[in-house]
């Protein structure tokens, strides 16, 4: 969601709010819809579910920079 694109949410259709991190160089993307509370979440582009977005956040805990 870059230069304007806009995303719907899957649930009511409403605008979305993207919240982008970056998380060891892999771009990780939430999807908020402040209409009906809906998350959605991709990895790289890809549509990816809640489990995968933890799994991503797990692998990188606890780890020192």
């Amino acid at each position: 969601m870059s230069n304007g694109e806009t995303r719907q949410c899957t649930t009511c259709g409403h605008d979305v709010v993207a919240i982008g991190l970056l998380v060891d160089g892999s771009d990780l993307r939430m999807f908020s819809c402040d209409n009906c509370d809906t998350r959605m979440w991709q990895r790289a582009g890809i549509d990816i579910d809640l489990a995968d977005a933890l799994g991503e956040f797990e692998i990188h805990a606890g780890r020192r920079r």
